[in-house]
């Protein structure tokens, strides 16, 4: 005796389709995590999301005083760090060699950080990561902001590995930046990026190259990126105009071509670079061209770190030195302030 075989009525079917879809969005949600991505595009579309994945709440980090803004270049030796606190947010950039960590996070501290909104590695290089692993396992970061590369040139250091493995046990959440992506950091205070244009073969090309604009006055963070960039970045006609220029891959001559120097028009050049380093960084040619063209150039190895505060309008640098005042000559002099 054969029994009648039962058919789904049209609103059953309609009703599996969707656990489905659902059960689909969970595992992708759920995949996107355990990698530390975030699944904020997915939330738009499937609030329900937000249910499952409770996203942890930060402590507001530090901002500048009032309504400034401060760019701190660190002294991290022939290495990259930069501590951006912002109106509202905060933005901590590369993460010098893994020694520099804990002299990073002693450094964000007594500056009043106490979380980093923003964390951004320029390229996977180990003077620009080293560090990133420690100082966000001292100071709680809300989201990390790189650049993809191929994965024939990502690096399979331990360090490097390290901070991948990091970001997915923590579940921090993760965001590629392409160029016209913005960061805003509140008050106006927005940065957006300009490169890589290309996918290049070599990581110092692939650096992330970030303008930040706040009020009437502008910063460019390069990186290590080098000429073939820089040509791209030119191409692309992208504003680059800059009161504050942080010169690229140490001081390099792989870098810094008279035409981008022209572009950016800086007042004033800073170079992280370490003292007496095997590099011969900041090279001869890269200091002579900033000279010429009236740039006074501060450097890491004989001012110490260097903060530069503006309130949109003004300019106020000070170093380990002493306070930085523009000479009539495109120079600059160290005036100690009165104790």
């Amino acid at each position: 005796m054969s029994r009648k075989r039962k058919t789904l009525t049209q609103a059953q079917k309609k009703k599996l389709l969707s656990l489905a879809v659902a059960a689909l969005v969970v595992c992708a949600a759920w995949f996107m995590t355990s990698r530390g991505q975030s699944i904020q595009p997915l939330v738009e579309y499937f609030p329900f999301l937000e249910e499952i994945f409770p996203q942890e709440k930060l402590p507001a980090a530090a901002p500048a005083s009032g309504e400034n803004l401060r760019v701190h270049i660190l002294d991290v030796g022939q290495a990259d760090c930069i501590l951006i606190q912002g109106p509202e947010k905060t933005m901590v950039i590369d993460g010098g060699e893994s020694g520099n960590g804990p002299d990073i996070v002693r450094y964000l501290r007594d500056q009043g950080v106490g979380a980093i909104d923003y964390y951004l590695n320029t390229h996977p290089h180990s003077d620009h990561y080293g560090g990133i692993t420690q100082v966000m396992e001292a100071i709680p970061t809300g989201e990390f902001l790189y650049h993809p590369v191929p994965e024939e040139h990502t690096p399979t250091t331990r360090g490097y590995q390290k901070l991948l493995q990091y970001l997915v046990d923590s579940k921090t959440r993760t965001t590629a930046l392409d160029p016209g992506d913005t960061i805003d950091l509140g008050g106006g205070a927005v940065i957006t990026y300009l490169a890589p244009l290309e996918e290049y073969d070599d990581m110092n090309n692939n650096s992330l190259v970030g303008r930040l604009v706040y009020g009437r006055r502008a910063f460019l963070f390069t990186g290590d990126a080098e000429r073939k960039s820089e040509n791209a970045i030119l191409e692309s006609g992208a504003e680059l105009s800059a009161n504050v220029y942080s010169v690229p891959h140490h001081g390099s001559n792989t870098g810094l071509t008279q035409k981008f120097l022209d572009a950016v028009d800086p007042e004033f050049a800073t170079i992280s670079v370490g003292k007496d380093n095997d590099y011969g960084h900041p090279h001869r040619d890269t200091v002579e061209r900033l000279q010429k063209a009236g740039v006074p150039c501060l450097r890491t190895d004989l001012l110490g770190s260097i903060v530069i505060e503006t309130d949109g309008e003004s300019l106020v640098i000070n170093t380990g030195e002493g306070q930085v005042m523009k000479t009539a000559g495109g120079g600059f002099e160290l005036v100690q302030p009165e104790s």
